[in-house]
């Protein structure tokens, strides 16, 4: 049975991945920020959980570690977590929001990725899938820091590919646009420009 860890996983893309994936027989470890929403989400899918905070280094690295520690193993990481905390204008935005999103949406992955390689290269196996955004691909006004992080996630998963390719690790970019999920009030239609299967 393979190993899953999933993060942004109490909304929105994580949270579905964890129910279906939970429900064809995974061993999903679930992680987000808020210990109330992880503990409904164990309860409806028997999934394992850990509260962390991507925006912290230190907690972003020790996911990895407390992943580890319940399931034994990591055989595909979801890089699923990801925020934007207002639109604006570029001369509108702050320090603190510019630090956040850089840390969620850019170092959080590239931290976890360089993990989760520590444990797949040894068995020449694993795949790590990252969940960009098609504003990686677009330039939105108001938008301007948001889409630089994840031009800069699609850019680094380039990179992850070349490097883990030849040690029989898959890595998979996705581009998902407006989706019909619990993070959003409003119905959106769903798109994404890859497919991704994963095999028990």
């Amino acid at each position: 049975m393979k190993t899953i860890l999933i993060t942004g996983a109490t909304s929105g893309i994580g949270y579905e991945l964890t129910k279906q994936l939970s429900e064809k027989g995974f061993k999903v470890v679930a992680s987000g920020r808020s210990e109330d929403k992880l503990a409904q989400l164990k309860q409806q899918t028997g999934c394992e959980v850990v509260v962390a905070d991507l925006s912290d280094a230190g907690e972003t690295v020790g996911l990895f570690d407390k992943a580890l520690a319940l399931v034994g193993s990591v055989d595909v990481l979801i890089n699923n977590a990801g925020m934007i905390s207002r639109k604006c204008p570029i001369e509108e935005f702050t320090l603190e929001e510019f630090e956040e999103q850089y840390a969620i949406n850019l170092r959080a992955p590239a931290l976890l990725s360089r993990e989760a390689l520590k444990v797949m290269k040894p068995k020449k196996s694993g795949q790590i899938i990252n969940v960009v955004s098609t504003a990686a691909k677009r330039a939105n006004e108001t938008m301007s820091i948001y889409s630089a992080m994840k031009q800069g996630f699609a850019g680094f998963s380039a990179i992850l590919m070349k490097e883990a390719q030849p040690h029989g690790i898959k890595v998979t970019s996705l581009f998902p646009g407006g989706t019909d999920t619990n993070f959003r009030e409003a119905e959106r239609q769903s798109t994404c420009t890859q497919r991704v299967s994963l095999k028990r």
